[in-house]
């Protein structure tokens, strides 16, 4: 399993995609970002802590491999930081009622001038996702990372 370490910094990719893309929205709580469960059909989520005192971004632990492309790591931190500034895992408040009606997500990533990454991530993700995905639970990578985000869910709690 080939991981490119720089990908462990989710850190540094949050930081610079908040300055490069989102500066203009406010961050009245803390926000922390790690890698999650390996997903078949989930790349990303966000949730508030019940007292709104911080958010947490969680990124599929497949994204930190060498085969997925870097924009595909880049555009869910994105998608996921359009619904903090839409008020769905953050305290802002709300823009609409559901978080991807009408294709906001979408909408608000190209108007934040992240449609070339977003269509290179669609593009990777529908002629690729699924058989490196299959791939990734043949080869026993799919076990393994559910085991180590287990075990660091564990220590944690």
């Amino acid at each position: 399993m080939r991981i490119v370490p720089k990908r462990l910094e989710l850190a540094s990719y949050l930081e610079d995609i908040w300055q490069r893309y989102f500066s203009d929205v406010q961050r009245p709580n803390e926000i922390y970002i790690g890698y999650c469960f390996p997903w078949k059909t989930r790349l990303g989520l966000i949730r508030l802590a019940l007292d709104n005192s911080h958010s947490f971004i969680g990124i599929n632990s497949l994204l930190q491999l060498a085969n997925v492309p870097e924009s595909v790591l880049v555009t869910t931190i994105a998608h996921e930081l359009v619904h903090y500034a839409h008020g769905f895992g953050s305290p802002l408040p709300r823009a609409q009622q559901h978080p991807h009606a009408n294709g906001i997500v979408e909408k608000e990533l190209e108007a934040r001038s992240l449609g070339p990454l977003l269509q290179e991530c669609n593009e990777w993700l529908d002629h690729h996702w699924y058989p490196f995905y299959e791939e990734q639970k043949a080869r026993g990578r799919v076990r393994l990372l559910s085991a180590l985000y287990t075990a660091r869910r564990q220590t944690v709690l």
